[in-house]
Order: structure tokens, then sequence, then C-alpha cells
């Protein structure tokens, strides 16, 4: 039995707890995942020399993705909080995904849809960070996040690996061998 607080706040603690209910739903998450396959397969629609209204219409889908995924940040920010949001670290690769994006958004709106500016057209550069998004897939695949575990925790090790070796290359650069 949940008890409710009294007062304004009773109406903000129920829309929170419904929120999370939807949030944490599989229909939720299902969905999103349906959301980053479709926009991979739209960007690697992309290509060079494409004709202008295949252009219009990939980049408008590409904002309609965007803003998809800044509903999805703004909802489970809103359900669980910023401080059990942060506590996942895939939340941390999909919250820098979409500032990038939002970034891409704002510079693009600021040019004017890509104008003259070199500068405005570095922007495109963040597209590429976009890519990164296929990473949310990894999270229903339960062996992918035990062998990405393993990966983390030895990466340590590889730095001193890489370490000893070129300790080594240097020291039979200096024997001239």
């Amino acid at each position: 039995m949940r008890v409710w607080p009294k007062g304004p706040t009773r109406a903000l603690k129920k829309a929170r707890v419904l929120l999370k209910m939807i949030v944490k739903h599989s229909l939720f998450d299902n969905a999103l995942t349906a959301c980053v396959l479709l926009n991979t397969i739209i960007m690697g629609m992309e290509k060079y020399n494409m004709d202008l209204e295949m252009a219009a219409d990939l980049e408008f889908a590409g904002s309609i993705f965007t803003w998809i995924f800044i509903g999805e940040l703004t909802s489970k920010v809103l359900a669980v909080g910023p401080k059990k949001y942060l506590a996942d670290k895939m939340n941390w690769l999909d919250g820098g995904v979409v500032s990038i994006s939002i970034v891409e958004l704002l510079m693009t709106a600021v040019s004017g849809g890509g104008g003259d500016l070199s500068a405005f057209r570095t922007v495109r550069v963040f597209r590429t960070f976009r890519v990164l998004r296929v990473a949310r897939l990894l999270r229903a695949l339960k062996s992918m996040k035990v062998i990405i575990a393993v990966i983390s925790r030895s990466a340590s090790s590889f730095v001193y690996i890489t370490l000893l070796m070129f300790v080594f290359i240097f020291i039979y650069t200096l024997l001239g061998m």
C-alpha cells in the first residue's frame, strides 16, 4: 500500500511514479530499441553526392529521431532523478550522444540548415558520434554485458603491457638491434 503525501506535492509524486512505471516498462525499452535500429538504417542510407531531396528527407528523419531520444532522456531523468540516472554507465553514453545531437541541432539551426560558414560545416562530424547509439543494443544482451565488463576491468592491464612493450622497443633501439 502506497501512502501519498498531502498538499501540492501529491500530484507531482503521482505523476513521477506513473512516469517511472512507463519508463521501466519493457514496451518503452523495446520501442526505443526499434528507434535506434531505424535511426542506424537511416544513417547508413546517407551517401556522398546524393540528391538534395533525399538528403533533406534523411536529415528530417534524423531530427525526428533526435527529438525522440531527447524525450527519452528527459523522461528518464524526470522519472528516476538525475542521481539514479547517472548511476548507470550506459546512461552516460546515451546522455552524451543525445547531448552531441542537441549541439548538432542547435548549430544546424544557427547556420540556417548548413550555411556557407566552414565552422558550421564541421558540425557534421557530430553525426559520427550518433553511431554510438547502436551501443544501446548491448543492454539487451546479457552475455555482451559480461564481455564488456571483462574488457573494461582488464583495460588497465593493457596499458601496462603496452608500456612494457615500448620499454623493450626503446632498449632494443638503444642497443642498435
